[in-house]
């Protein structure tokens, strides 16, 4: 079908550019400071693309969101149709994706805690609605398959498992400091390989626990 008159033709390059435009702005400012203007500078690209691509400003921000997210969101994706991924391939995968963009888990806290925005609210609500429902079935997935604690529920599982992968990142200053947390390759690479064993060997080593420690698990479930 040829291009209406005056219509300009779609160019990846272009749409590149403001997503990385849409990632450099809203990841380091809030929603509603950044304008399209803006954007459309950093982009080196005519405002009116933004409209083009994506119909908005808000279009931008939720393609900037789900494009940053696809390598994690794929993963889930793909354990429900066929492949089953471990757990700490998703968790690798989330690692490096926030390797690359350290100031994304700041931006979704504090969105998802301040509805002050409700546009921006909405999109972030629904895209993580979607993504927090795909690992619900890929945990159930895990427990059909008899990979969990069968001691354990399978939503505790996925709460422990969302713990390990988000706190870390949007931790306090003082806390990451106390910790010599950095936001890097090397660092994440080493708090993967401690959080494989702790999923797959625990924190403690029940030979040496309290007795009353021991029966905490079997007191909760009554």
């Amino acid at each position: 079908m040829p291009a209406k008159p005056g219509r300009p033709k779609g160019d990846p390059q272009t749409r590149a550019a403001l997503v990385n435009a849409a990632r450099a702005c809203f990841l380091h400012n809030a929603y509603e400071r950044v304008s399209i203007r803006e954007l459309a500078r950093r982009a080196k690209v005519d405002a009116a693309m933004i409209r083009y691509y994506f119909g908005s400003k808000a279009g931008l921000f939720e393609t900037m969101v789900r494009e940053t997210i696809a390598p994690v969101a794929q993963i889930l994706k793909h354990n429900l149709s066929c492949e089953l991924h471990s757990p700490e391939e998703l968790m690798q995968a989330y690692y490096q994706m926030m390797a690359a963009n350290p100031a994304l888990p700041r931006l979704i806290f504090q969105v998802l805690n301040n509805q002050h925005n409700n546009e921006v609210f909405s999109i972030l609500a629904g895209v993580f609605s979607e993504m927090l429902g795909n690992a619900s079935g890929w945990v159930q997935q895990l427990a059909a398959r008899g990979q969990l604690n069968p001691t354990l529920e399978p939503q505790l599982v996925r709460l422990s498992f969302l713990s390990l992968m988000v706190f870390p990142l949007i931790a306090p200053k003082l806390l990451m400091q106390e910790f010599d947390f950095e936001l890097t390759d090397k660092w994440l690479t080493k708090l993967l390989n401690h959080n494989r064993i702790v999923m797959r060997e625990g924190l403690f080593n029940s030979d040496n626990l309290p007795p009353s420690e021991l029966g905490v698990n079997h007191e909760l479930q009554k």
